[in-house]
């Protein structure tokens, strides 16, 4: 028998695994409608040449493109692949704020200017709830 408290950890792990669709679908949309910039942000950060910008940019926006699909065909697998990816970008935004090279947030959209502080508010946010889903879909429910 499932209970209250069970249901209720589903519930939130499926509004967080939806955000999470919708959160990559904006910010893969908004890199892709204005890669010129998103190229910009890699290059001002000095770790990318102007050619190594451009296929950098092409990867990452293939890349976030493949999690969405992952997340909507095979959950769970989609959000521990989200989760070990916003822990990634987390240590990328650490690393360029560590040595004074983080400026903004180059994600697009509305997050695009985000100083370091937000933005490592919203992916330890991101981290949490990608992980908090995968487990709850994992352990709780065992789907796919």
């Amino acid at each position: 028998m499932v209970t209250k408290n069970v249901k209720l950890q589903v519930k939130i792990a499926e509004v967080f695994y939806y955000f999470i669709v919708f959160f990559i679908c904006y910010t893969a949309s908004n890199k892709l409608i204005k890669i010129q910039s998103f190229r910009t942000n890699l290059i001002k950060t000095t770790l990318f040449t102007p050619d190594l910008a451009d296929v950098f940019s092409i990867c990452v926006i293939a890349f976030e493109v493949i999690l969405i699909l992952v997340l909507l065909f095979y959950k769970k697998n989609g959000l521990l692949l989200s989760c070990l990816t916003f822990l990634v970008f987390t240590l990328y935004i650490s690393v360029l704020n560590f040595k004074g090279l983080y400026e903004v947030c180059g994600c697009g959209g509305v997050l695009n200017g985000l100083p370091y502080s937000y933005h490592l508010l919203i992916n330890i946010a991101l981290i949490v709830g990608s992980a908090f889903s995968f487990l709850t879909f994992y352990v709780l429910n065992n789907e796919e």
